[in-house]
């Protein structure tokens, strides 16, 4: 049971679809659960397993998310305890970020089917708010903790998020399991080429930190004239950001490249040097795990990040990237990396060999296993 799904795009979705996937290719049956949704933005249309049912559900305010995911709750709930006097299911899974309440719709499916529920945390929490949006979140926060601690599992990414349900939702630890994000190796190169380009992939937010890279640009291009900052995605930092390149005359070296299908992004890897992780520390990103990292080290390349975002088992400073403090460290580190191709390339084959144990296939056999620890 899920919120957000194709066409919708975003790192959620791309999660919810590999699951499926590797669920389907493993044998289980799979149903998704979802609420029919009008969505204006980029479409993300991937290919599916023809094995997977897919059940859209009726919700209001469906051309409004931010309302739908709010008032989509009780027609998920009707829909899911229907399917599920239908069919016998194993287990329900749901993923989790605080501003929907599909999971609140999950539980409840659970409680009246008496089956267990799974729910994998996607973002734990939000960035800090102010003045209405603050007594919003402390609305939120009452309904959520209430929803993950009466989950049979909470499935987080590490121990950082782990302390972090436990304290901020009150969540008991004998309920949360670590059980990471994947990605796909065999849709990636794992040769990286020796060229001068500098890639981010992701939506353009605040707590990305993509202002700090363009801030450290100018000193990079002094060093190395043909250098590349190549930038795919979109969001609500772009035009601030594109102002910012105009601004300070930077468009030669810094590209724009907007929204790209996923299949794309492989290509645009392979043709890459040096990958830009989270570049600024925030309640979002402590400990998170953005799907654009994970394929960055199956691109064998190098990973840059902001000092208490990556996990250290996904970046080991001076083994496969650097983990920087500010913009002038940032510079510096891909100076360093595109001068030196025995480092790049050292660096990039330490990332794809880190990366393996993160095959998708890996995670769903974790969930799975997280089930039969429920009823064993």
């Amino acid at each position: 049971m899920v919120f957000h799904f194709p066409p919708i795009s975003g790192g959620g979705v791309v999660v919810i679809v590999e699951l499926a996937n590797k669920f389907a290719e493993l044998g289980h049956d799979v149903t998704i659960l979802t609420p029919d949704l009008e969505w204006k933005g980029e479409k993300y249309e991937p290919q599916l397993n023809k094995k997977i049912i897919i059940q859209k559900v009726s919700t209001p305010s469906r051309s409004n998310l931010k309302i739908a995911a709010r008032r989509c709750q009780d027609n998920m709930r009707k829909k899911g305890i229907e399917l599920g006097k239908q069919n016998n299911y194993d287990f329900i899974l749901s993923i989790f970020h605080p501003f929907h309440l599909v999971p609140k719709a999950a539980v409840a499916c659970g409680k009246e089917l008496k089956k267990p529920v799974l729910i994998k945390i996607d973002d734990a929490v939000y960035e800090k708010a102010k003045g209405i949006k603050k007594i919003q979140r402390k609305i939120e926060k009452m309904y959520n903790s209430k929803t993950l601690q009466n989950a049979d599992k909470v499935l987080v990414m590490n121990d950082f998020t782990k302390k972090l349900v436990n304290e901020y939702y009150s969540v008991s630890n004998n309920r949360i399991s670590i059980v990471t994000n994947g990605t796909d190796l065999e849709k990636f190169y794992n040769a990286r080429e020796n060229n001068k380009r500098v890639i981010f992939s992701g939506a353009m937010y605040h707590h990305r930190g993509i202002d700090i890279l363009l801030d450290c640009a100018s000193e990079v291009i002094d060093k190395i004239n043909d250098v590349e900052f190549m930038l795919l995605g979109d969001g609500p930092e772009m035009m601030k950001l594109q102002e910012f390149v105009s601004k300070n005359n930077l468009s030669k070296n810094i590209i724009f490249k907007g929204w790209v299908q996923r299949e794309e992004i492989p290509e645009f890897l392979a043709k890459s040097s040096i990958g830009i992780g989270p570049l600024r520390s925030t309640d979002v990103t402590k400990g998170a795990l953005p799907i654009k990292v994970l394929e960055y080290m199956a691109s064998s390349l190098p990973v840059l990040a902001m000092k208490g975002t990556l996990p250290e088992d996904i970046l080991k400073n001076g083994v496969n990237g650097y983990v920087i403090e500010n913009s002038k460290e940032l510079a510096q580190k891909i100076i360093h990396i595109l001068k030196n191709d025995d480092l790049g390339n050292q660096m990039g084959k330490n990332s794809n060999e880190m990366v393996q144990k993160f095959d998708w296939k890996n995670v769903a056999e974790s969930i799975i296993s997280e089930y039969q620890s429920i009823n064993s």
